[in-house]
């Protein structure tokens, strides 16, 4: 049920270093699996 409510991944602009996000945006990590001690996180940049 939670993948209905939040998104597994997300893409966000960048500029100049800083993401582009709005007056209200900021970027959360939300992990409820409490099962499993063990974490990773990816980010993957990509030029244009």
């Amino acid at each position: 049920m939670l993948p209905a409510i939040v998104a597994p991944s997300i893409t966000v602009p960048v500029a100049d270093g800083a993401p582009l996000l709005g007056t209200w945006q900021s970027i959360v990590l939300v992990d409820l699996n409490r099962d499993n001690p063990r974490r990773s996180v990816r980010l993957s940049f990509v030029g244009g």
